[in-house]
């Protein structure tokens, strides 16, 4: 999932990141069980990205939290401000699971060359 975090990471600091890409990577976020091992996890992520909050009966189902965000993602016009919370949330995650995991970043193969 780090290297996921990374690509996501990556991808989001573009300025100009369509829609689809951030509906792709929440999405993503949002189903992956390493991220979010329970339901009740996501409520935070929901409130503080978007924020928005959702029923219980909501809550319950990761299938129809992804769909209300995603409908909601699809009709706003605030895809910069979703952007910036992202990353936000994408950076603490990666701390957190290099601190977890001791994951060290891989050098580059090719810094040897460019000497």
């Amino acid at each position: 999932m780090y290297t996921n975090l990374i690509l996501y990471r990556n991808e989001l600091k573009n300025k100009g990141v369509p829609k689809y890409k951030i509906l792709g990577i929440v999405s993503e976020l949002l189903y992956s069980k390493k991220i979010f091992c329970k339901n009740s996890e996501i409520k935070k992520f929901v409130e503080d990205v978007f924020g928005i909050e959702f029923k219980e009966y909501i809550m319950k189902s990761r299938t129809m939290i992804v769909a209300r965000i995603s409908k909601m993602i699809f009709n706003s016009e605030e895809n910069d401000e979703y952007r910036r919370k992202l990353i936000q949330f994408i950076n603490m995650k990666i701390e957190l699971i290099k601190k977890d995991e001791n994951v060290k970043e891989k050098k580059n193969e090719f810094d040897g060359w460019l000497k």
